[in-house]
């Protein structure tokens, strides 16, 4: 059965400036990000958004798999090039995907958190998640592919343990979201968000990241290349960088790891 392409005359009614000017559907693939990184490293230009209906072998974070059935999810990546920007300053790519998201889903009436560095999140259970890829050229980017998935009309329920940590926009909200929509509003959201950090909008940006993350000021349990950390997340740096504080007073900087929240009368336990 061949899948409708939902996204139809899309590219010519954002009214964007830079993203979506070209708009890719795929009924099936397995990695939105794969594709568009080997279409970047052919010259793509920037702007360039894939989607796809269905995800076979898509990763989050740290290797992690990411599948996601046809007609469940919002599985797009789009192509930026912003050599404009220093190396140094890349996780700022990081930090605008995840806000225009937060942005793009409370236009559907959801209110959105985040969890540290790049996971969305309502009342604490996931909703999807943010990959960004880079290609350095030199001290500057010569590449960024942001990659996006976000679970829309899907029902964890039937497996318990996904149930516990994982929620959907459609479950959320009591309601079928049309993806579309969502769609629309998260390319609207992340071209206006570019823009400004193009103008120089560092510290807009990195504030009104750091505004939505849920776990500041709550004990955490933190998995790193070099350990477990027990402490309070006490702030974040504007390079994205988590700050710890152990029980014996040491501020520890987080730049990679798992961070749960620990719920201290049961002990340690994951729950977003």
């Amino acid at each position: 059965m061949t899948t409708m392409d939902w996204t139809l005359g899309l590219s010519a009614q954002l009214g964007t400036a830079i993203i979506g000017r070209e708009l890719r559907f795929l009924p099936s693939v397995g990695s939105t990000n794969d594709l568009l990184k080997d279409a970047a490293r052919a010259g793509a230009a920037e702007g360039l958004v894939l989607v796809a209906d269905e995800q076979t072998a898509g990763r989050g974070r740290r290797g992690r798999s990411w599948t996601a059935p046809a007609g469940s999810s919002l599985l797009v990546s789009i192509l930026l090039r912003p050599s404009w920007l220093p190396a140094s300053d890349a996780f700022l790519l990081t930090m605008l995907a995840a806000v225009a998201a937060a942005e793009a889903l409370e236009c559907c009436g959801a209110t959105i958190g985040l969890k540290w560095p790049n996971d969305l999140q309502i009342a604490g259970r996931k909703l999807g998640g943010i990959l960004v890829e880079t290609e350095l050229r030199d001290d500057h980017i010569d590449w960024t592919v942001l990659g996006c998935g976000i679970n829309v009309n899907w029902d964890p329920r039937g497996d318990p343990t996904l149930a516990m940590t994982a929620t959907s926009l459609s479950l959320a909200l009591g309601r079928q979201v049309e993806r579309r929509t969502l769609l629309t509003a998260l390319l609207q959201r992340l071209d206006q968000r570019y823009l400004a950090l193009r103008r120089g909008a560092r510290t807009a940006l990195s504030e009104a990241w750091r505004a939505r993350l849920s776990m500041l000021g709550q004990p955490v349990r933190v998995e790193t290349p070099g350990g477990v950390l027990e402490g309070i997340a006490e702030d974040v740096t504007h390079a994205g960088v988590l700050l710890v504080r152990s029980a014996d007073g040491v501020c520890h900087p987080i730049t990679a790891g798992d961070v749960t929240l620990r719920v201290q009368d049961s002990g340690s336990q994951a729950i977003g």
